[in-house]
C-alpha cells in the first residue's frame, strides 16, 4: 500500500511539473509600424492643394498607436483632449508594411497610409468602402 501510495505521488509530481511549463508556439507577433505617437505637422487640403502648418490650422493633434502588425489600439488627441479611440485593423494590398490601409472598428470607416522618412502619411477617413476624389491628407512625425 505504501509503495502504490509513492508511485500515485511520483506521478502526480511528474504531471504537476510538466502540466505548468508555459507552451511557446514559436510565433513571432512584430509591432505595428504606426507603433507610437505622432504629431501633427502639416495639412495638405485636397482641392486646393493648400498647406497649412498645425499652427495654421489653429489646433495641436497627436494620434496614437499600440499593437502588433495586423491590428491594436487608436487614440487621436486634439489640443490635449483625446477626441476617439478605437481598435484598428492594417492591410497591405501592395505588400511591404510603409504602405497600407487602416480599418477602424468604432466608427467602420477607413483611411489610407503610407511612411516615408519616419513621417506618417494619413488620408482623409472615410466610411468602408467609400472614396474621396480630393480629400486631405495628414502628416505626422515621431
Amino acid at each position: 500500500m505504501t509503495r502504490s501510495k509513492i508511485l500515485v505521488f511520483a506521478a502526480f509530481l511528474v504531471v504537476l511539473v510538466f502540466g505548468c511549463q508555459q507552451k511557446m508556439c514559436g510565433c513571432v507577433f512584430p509591432e505595428s509600424p504606426l507603433k507610437g505617437d505622432w504629431t501633427l505637422t502639416q495639412i495638405t487640403y485636397g482641392l486646393t492643394q493648400k498647406t497649412v502648418t498645425a499652427t495654421e490650422a489653429g489646433y495641436s493633434e497627436t494620434v496614437s498607436f499600440g499593437g502588433y502588425t495586423g491590428s491594436g489600439d487608436y487614440r487621436q488627441m486634439r489640443n490635449g483632449i483625446t477626441v476617439q479611440r478605437s481598435t484598428y485593423k492594417l492591410s497591405f494590398p501592395k505588400g511591404g508594411i510603409t504602405e497600407g490601409q487602416l480599418f477602424f472598428d468604432s466608427d467602420s470607416t477607413q483611411q489610407s497610409f503610407r511612411l516615408v522618412d519616419n513621417q506618417l502619411y494619413l488620408s482623409e477617413r472615410t466610411p468602408i468602402g467609400a472614396t474621396i476624389a480630393d480629400g486631405s491628407t495628414y502628416e505626422y512625425s515621431r
